[in-house]
């Protein structure tokens, strides 16, 4: 089917109209003003083809109020992705897997436009190779993304979505896993959360009694091809694809795409997939392509090099500039010579250069890791990933493991008492550096308690939180029902079974005064909440609780749900670790 069939007159799908015309018109930098529609009317079709965004430069006096609704999540959603993508690339970079991405974020950053000229996406759209997807699959699940029709816990949004052998059966496309997502919180949107439902009717935003909240999704694509009338597979494997990616700065970090040529042609082999093949009305896909022909001139080149590599690309590409030219009136043999650009451009990773002695690395500051119930210094995953990050910048990563029940195992006042100790001498030592604390399981109620204690941290970060005496509680109930069991007349050195082993009833009074007295308010430095959504109920509610005292202050605390992590995120060490490190940086502590 000819593209212009198919787009302008598909069977079975709503009319192509003026309007649509109209912002045909807008691609091709036609259309000035409104349409006799009415700003309104042009933004809620303009929504419905997801290219809402060529109109934010036209919100004047006449503006809709969807226009000024959609700029404000454009800003949002910019700052979102950028830091979502920052943070998957750091966790692909330390699992020795390659990525690049394309569409969205990433054209954004190759056509360097703002917050307002962005495209509104939740989604991140990601070229991996084929032999490295189920460890990327694993890497993004340790980063919190689920996978799959049936989100089971409570704090996602039950998801829409096709499985791969589904889009495998269709003609038009094959060769993507999508989509893997997590909850997103947008306080950002709150002030607007009235007109969610008018202006963003088809976005993944839905108003709930604590905010609006989106799903930040992410699309693997091992193969950008499709399946053709007979069944015949085309693909082109995106390892091939990410031999061609290059770095771009973009908003302050480095964003990993496609070079301009590839991304050109790219585009107009997908817009005719999607279009004439899949069904689709992606009018976003020629706003973007000529974006980049404009920006970047018609890679004649570059294209003719890929068609004779992958020769089923010729017709779609040829039917894509065809659609421009008569519908759009963009002739992309008038940017072949686009001119010389100020800015840099994007840059390939250079040779590494040659060794040179080691230079004395400055001390940036100290993070001291009380562990919890049975565990061992180095027993970790994310801690020691912590480890080896925070080392390159300088930090000192200690572990303390009092509770390591190799024997009698101390109160947990008089462990709180010694970290408070342990920050007081870290911050002599290094001079003033930041000091932080990490606490885990067991270990973060002492934590808790040594900074409302008055040990003064930079930062606290509790994992598998525990701010009340339940942090055993099993079937044979907690602390307050052994002391009530065992108690009685019983001295503080009589022993009785805990957890994994025994310990004094001595012990358990001091983990009920102790754990239950712990002060909360007076708690005043910024603190990480992180928490695994298969640990129990009591510590879940005990993270919560202190989430809610902590993100009160406004101070940076924040909390982070691990979906599929257990009670101390041993499972999901890749995320747990990048996790800290982002909200560190972001803290701004570490230098």
């Amino acid at each position: 089917m000819r593209l212009k069939e198919a787009l302008l007159r598909g069977q079975g799908r709503e009319e192509f109209d003026e309007l649509d015309s109209f912002l045909l018109g807008t691609v091709g930098g036609r259309a000035p003003g409104f349409p006799a529609a009415g700003p309104d009317a042009l933004y809620e079709r303009a929504e419905h083809r997801r290219v809402a965004h060529l109109l934010h430069s036209r919100a004047g006096r006449e503006a809709s109020g969807g226009i000024e609704v959609n700029r404000r999540f454009s800003r949002v959603m910019f700052d979102h992705n950028l830091r979502t993508w920052e943070e998957i690339a750091g966790a692909f970079a330390d699992a020795g897997i390659r990525v690049a991405g394309v569409k969205g974020l990433f054209l954004g950053a190759l056509l360097r436009r703002t917050a307002d000229q962005a495209r509104v996406t939740t989604d991140l759209d990601l070229l991996v190779d084929g032999r490295s997807l189920d460890a990327a699959m694993e890497v993004l699940a340790s980063l919190g993304f689920v996978s799959g029709l049936d989100i089971k816990d409570h704090a996602f949004l039950r998801m829409s979505s096709r499985a791969i052998r589904e889009l495998e059966a269709q003609q038009g496309s094959y060769g993507q896993v999508a989509p893997m997502a997590r909850l997103l919180k947008l306080p950002e949107m709150d002030p607007v959360a009235e007109d969610i439902g008018r202006w963003l009717p088809g976005r993944k935003l839905v108003r709930t009694s604590a905010g609006v909240r989106s799903l930040s999704v992410v699309d693997l694509h091992f193969d950008m091809g499709h399946r053709d009338a007979s069944g015949a597979r085309h693909a082109i494997p995106a390892g091939e694809l990410l031999d061609s990616a290059v770095t771009v700065r973009h908003g302050g970090t480095d964003v990993r795409t496609l070079d301009h040529a590839t991304m050109t042609w790219l585009l107009c082999y997908r817009a005719y997939c999607d279009i004439a093949l899949f069904g689709e009305r992606r009018l976003k896909l020629f706003a973007d392509i000529t974006d980049l022909i404009r920006r970047g001139g018609w890679p004649s080149g570059a294209v003719e090099a890929a068609v004779a590599r992958y020769p089923f690309i010729a017709r779609p590409i040829e039917e894509t500039l065809r659609f421009l030219r008569e519908e759009c009136a963009v002739d992309p043999g008038a940017w072949r010579n686009p001119g010389s650009r100020r800015d840099p451009g994007p840059r390939r990773d250079p040779a590494p250069p040659p060794a040179t002695p080691a230079t004395p690395v400055t001390v940036r500051g100290t993070v001291l890791v009380c562990h919890g119930w049975g565990s061992e210094p180095g027993s970790s995953p994310w801690v020691g990933r912590l480890s080896g990050r925070l080392a390159r910048r300088g930090v000192a990563v200690v572990e303390l493991a009092p509770f390591a029940v190799a024997g009698d195992v101390p109160d947990l006042s008089e462990v709180a008492e010694t970290l408070r100790e342990r920050v007081e001498a870290a911050r002599k030592d290094t001079g003033g550096a930041p000091v932080g604390l990490i606490g885990v399981s067991l270990g973060s109620a002492a934590a808790l308690a040594a900074v409302a204690g008055g040990a003064a941290v930079d930062f606290l970060v509790t994992v598998g939180t525990v701010a009340s005496a339940d942090v055993g509680v099993t079937a044979d109930g907690g602390p307050r029902e052994l002391l009530a069991r065992y108690g009685g007349g019983a001295g503080d050195d009589e022993r009785v079974p805990f957890l994994t082993g025994q310990v004094r009833l001595g012990f358990l009074r001091d983990l009920v005064a102790c754990a239950g007295g712990t002060d909360l308010g007076a708690v005043t430095s910024p603190v990480l909440v992180l928490s695994g959504g298969t640990d129990n109920e009591w510590r879940l509610r005990d993270a919560a609780t202190v989430a809610a005292h902590a993100e009160a202050r406004g101070d940076g605390s924040a909390r982070r749900d691990f979906p599929a992590g257990n009670h101390t995120l041993d499972n999901a060490a890749v995320g747990t670790a990048s996790a800290v490190l982002s909200w560190l940086t972001a803290l701004g502590v570490l230098g």
